[in-house]
This record gives structure tokens, sequence and C-alpha cells, in this order.
């Protein structure tokens, strides 16, 4: 008989401020179970009966302060496929209005513009190591050397 472990997450989203001169928000932010500062993408769970489109324009707003007039999936992905089951909605912002964050208890989050040029180097360097924020930064570089962006 074979044990097979699985450990289920709640469904995220991330999400990537971008201006029209391909620069992207990204944030800077202390993760606990790390137990340092990060730089990575906007990020957060869905809530119950909240779509991924609601959660990303909620996160978006609760983590930097900034509205998107335009906010588009531009795709999703599952966070494994051995041990942990998740599935990521990646979206790209554009039309950016800046306002007041509005963060939760304990979150203390930097608001960091780079050129995604810049951004896709750091993951390089391994100055950007979480699996969705890599994921969606190739993606948007990707989208942006071909012309789609």
């Amino acid at each position: 008989e074979k044990s097979h472990y699985i450990v289920e997450r709640g469904t995220s989203v991330v999400v990537f401020p971008l201006t029209d001169q391909y620069e992207v928000y990204l944030i800077s932010e202390y993760r606990y179970l790390l137990d340092r500062v990060i730089l990575g993408a906007v990020t957060g769970f869905i809530n119950q009966n909240e779509t991924p489109l609601a959660a990303a324009k909620r996160e978006l707003q609760e983590e930097t302060g900034i509205l998107a007039h335009q906010l588009e999936e531009i795709t999703k992905f599952d966070l494994a496929a051995s041990v942990i089951k998740a599935k990521i909605y990646v979206f790209l912002a554009k039309g950016l209005e800046f306002g007041a964050k509005h963060l939760g208890a304990g979150e203390e989050i930097s608001l960091v513009k780079m050129p995604l040029h810049t951004a896709v180097e750091k993951i390089m360097l391994g100055e950007i190591n979480d699996s969705a924020s890599m994921i969606g930064l190739f993606f948007l570089d990707k989208l942006r050397r071909d012309g789609k962006l």
C-alpha cells in the first residue's frame, strides 16, 4: 500500500502593477516562515465567495494603496504537482492610481518600483526567489518581449 501526503492550501492571487514604461511594483515584506525580508509580488488568499479578480483588486489596494483601472488575469498555475495542492491566479494591473494602504495587523510592507528587466535580473541573482513571483515576472517579461503587453 502506498501513502500519499497532501497539503491543501487556499487559492491565492499574485498581482503585478506595471507602468507604461514597463516598470513593475513589487513589495518588500518580512515573512515569518523564512524569518527574513523578501522582495516579491503582491499576493494574498481569495476569501470565501470572492472571485480571483475581486481578490486581486482587494489585495493590491490593501498592500500597496494602488487602484488599478485595468486588471487582467494573465495565467494561473498549480503551486506543485505532488504534496501541495494550491491554485494561483496571476494578474497584470495597469492604469495605476495611488492612494492609502490598508495593511493588516502586523504587516509591514514597502513598495519597490523597478524596470521589469531588473526584476528578472534579480531572479537570476537569487534576490527574488519565491515561485509565484518568479513565474509571474518571467511570464510578464515573455509577454513584453513578444509585444503582447
